[in-house]
């Protein structure tokens, strides 16, 4: 009897492991809609949904040795490339920094209605 009692604790145990070991993952950082590189930035933008609209998540490096202050202005198109709506960002950034900032397409429902972006930076 103890040993039937014993026996059914070690199997599941043993289940119970098996269970845990495949349900882990590995994290793996989501990929950015639209990336690139212009003048002496890298840039990465985000989009996710909000309850506005679409929140436009940039990510932007100063490569200059210079500290900087931009106007980066960003323009969504659909897939006709109608301009669907615009949002700008005013960052100032040092030699080498990273900065991270949020805004949101206000006129735009979903995400995935846009299917292009044009990013314009000038230095002020």
């Amino acid at each position: 009897m103890v040993y039937k009692l014993l026996m059914k604790n070690i199997l599941k145990t043993f289940i119970l492991l098996f269970f845990l070991s495949s349900c882990a993952y590995e994290y793996t950082p989501p990929e950015p809609d639209f990336k690139g590189n212009l003048e002496e930035y890298n840039y990465e933008i985000f989009l996710s949904y909000s309850e506005i609209g679409c929140e436009a998540k940039l990510k932007i490096k100063n490569n200059s040795s210079k500290s900087q202050s931009a106007y980066i202005e960003l323009t969504a198109f659909d897939e006709n490339d109608t301009n669907v709506d615009m949002t700008n960002y005013i960052i100032s950034l040092g030699s080498n920094e990273v900065a991270e900032r949020s805004s949101t397409f206000t006129r735009v429902d979903y995400c995935s209605e846009v299917r292009k972006l044009r990013i314009s930076i000038k230095d002020y």
